[in-house]
């Protein structure tokens, strides 16, 4: 009887086992969510570094390992973090017996010498049979990933700390030795923003002024860049300290275009010549010296006297535009 009973037993515990298989082989390849924090100790943690430009080396990462890939949390155009893993053929084998987890709130600060940490899974899912998989991790709202049936993505929320964290971990027990010593080459490399930028830079204070591109006015944000879409862009200075500017600027991907502008004053400029010792008046008041002068716009009455001979002009003048006023002193010869 007790026989029996043990069989019965193991016999529904089997059967148990299948359904659950079949289960997590028809559900998505994200079946669960963390409910808290919690404290874990891994084998190793294997480090793997990426930039705008450029993807990560290639390391090994086993069963019950922990991956964290480092990126600059400053950049604006780095909108994700695609992992690429190639399975090895034992767990392609024997699919949805390895999980891979994600995490937020992981501390301490993973490296290469820590073993144990805490942290609170966001994502999990099992690595399928086939031998290469991509696990994308969002990092911002409003991200430009699309979504694949051969990628996972989910949202991060702490960018800020500058790394994601990722841990492989067994889904059920009586997997074979092959699975449990199998170690899965990974790589990675940012997802970037379908975007580049624009900064607008003066070498002079210009104050306050407004960025028209494509005849269209644009704010920039908090860091001095406006967000376009890559391309040939016709770029406007409007500021009524300084002249308006024109430019054409290209915008690429992931990039920023500086804009570079020596401005110039929107006040008049005014330049007077006259004979040597020539006294010059400007609304009644002596100048020192002819060249340059520093005037407003408006109308302005200029005088001149040279041992005697006296010229007076009225001029009407205006913003943005450029006067030269000269006083010649010629005599004539005529023979009768």
């Amino acid at each position: 009887m007790n026989r029996k009973f043990a069989l019965k037993k193991r016999f529904f515990a089997f059967h148990r086992a299948l359904t659950l298989a079949a289960l997590f082989a028809l559900l998505p390849p994200v079946f669960c969510a963390g409910l808290g924090a919690e404290v874990f100790r891994v084998r190793k943690n294997v480090c793997l570094e990426v930039t705008e430009q450029g993807s990560s080396e290639t390391k090994k990462c086993g069963i019950n390992d922990s991956l964290s890939v480092r990126f600059p949390a400053d950049s604006i155009f780095i909108h994700g973090i695609e992992v690429t893993v190639k399975i090895p053929q034992a767990v392609a084998n024997c699919r949805n017996t390895i999980l891979y987890s994600l995490y937020s709130n992981v501390s301490p600060a993973p490296s290469e010498k820590g073993i144990d940490y805490s942290g609170t899974e966001i994502y999990s899912g099992l690595y399928p049979g086939q031998l290469s998989w991509t696990i994308v991790v969002p990092l911002v709202k409003g991200n430009s990933i699309k979504q694949s049936p051969y990628a996972d993505k989910t949202l991060i929320s702490d960018k800020a700390r500058g790394f994601v964290f990722l841990r492989n971990q067994l889904a059920m027990k009586g997997v074979p030795q092959s699975v449990l010593d199998a170690e899965f080459e990974v790589s990675a490399k940012a997802v970037l923003s379908d975007y580049g930028a624009l900064k607008v830079k003066a070498a002079q204070d210009a104050g306050e002024y407004s960025i028209f591109v494509d005849e269209k006015p644009v704010a920039p944000g908090e860091d001095g860049l406006v967000l376009l879409k890559p391309g040939k862009r016709s770029v406007s200075i409007v500021s009524d300290k300084f002249r308006n500017e024109a430019r054409s600027v290209l915008i690429e991907r992931a990039r920023v275009a500086e804009l570079n502008l020596d401005l110039q004053s929107v006040s008049p400029a005014v330049y007077v010549s006259a004979p040597e010792g020539t006294k010059i008046f400007v609304d009644g008041e002596e100048v020192m010296a002819a060249g340059a002068l520093n005037l407003e716009s408006g109308e302005h009455i200029f005088k001149f006297n040279l041992g005697g001979y006296e010229v007076v002009k009225k001029a009407v003048i205006q913003n943005g535009k450029t006067y030269n006023i000269s006083v010649n002193v010629d005599a004539s010869v005529k023979e009768e």
